[in-house]
């Protein structure tokens, strides 16, 4: 600081109160932490839309697997991965905090499915059920009329399902959360 010369003191209370607002809202940024878990939420569902994880596209589905959708409604077949049925990618919800931004899932399976596994299938006994249908005899759901129910024997087996990252950021999303930041200091110093 220069002592013996002419010195300049911004005094200015228009200056000072947008001084304050910049602060309080680096101090307390939920608002920002909100809109940035918001946009994370919509940014993982892109994920999924577009089937891709951090190093490009997700596997296929196991001709076995797509073949078991082809028959349900839809017809999806090797379409939608990890979307069939809507349940893990409607429960990607956000939260936030003053100190963090966060986006996640509760659903069990949703882990196995982010880092892929293998799944030991223990051997077990279970009923099939058999219906008439104007096809001829079809699996039918235990509830309907005219059934025949049959005891099978299902050895142990195991399932490897190939990890499908869904919760990570890109370089989009990183210039994105950037620009959410910049423009909010940016509102609160025009105001």
């Amino acid at each position: 600081m220069a002592t013996d010369g002419i010195q300049l003191r911004v005094v200015d209370q228009a200056v000072l109160e947008t001084l304050d607002r910049i602060e309080r809202l680096a101090k307390h940024p939920q608002a920002i932490m909100s809109e940035i878990a918001g946009y994370l939420v919509f940014s993982t569902q892109q994920h999924f839309q577009r089937e891709t994880g951090p190093d490009g596209k997700w596997q296929r589905l196991s001709p076995r697997t797509a073949a078991k959708r082809i028959g349900r409604s839809g017809r999806r077949g090797y379409s939608h991965i990890l979307r069939d049925k809507l349940h893990l990618y409607e429960s990607i919800t956000g939260e936030a905090t003053d100190t963090e931004a966060v986006v996640g899932t509760n659903l069990p399976y949703a882990a196995i499915q982010q880092l892929g596994g293998v799944v030991q299938i223990p051997a077990r006994e279970q009923d099939i059920n058999f219906g008439k249908t104007n096809r001829g005899r079809r699996f039918v759901e235990a509830s309907r009329k005219r059934k025949e129910t049959v005891r099978v024997s299902i050895g142990a087996h195991t399932i490897t399902i190939p990890s499908r990252p869904y919760l990570y950021l890109d370089e989009e999303d990183r210039a994105e959360i950037t620009r959410k930041v910049e423009d909010a200091f940016r509102a609160e110093a025009s105001r």
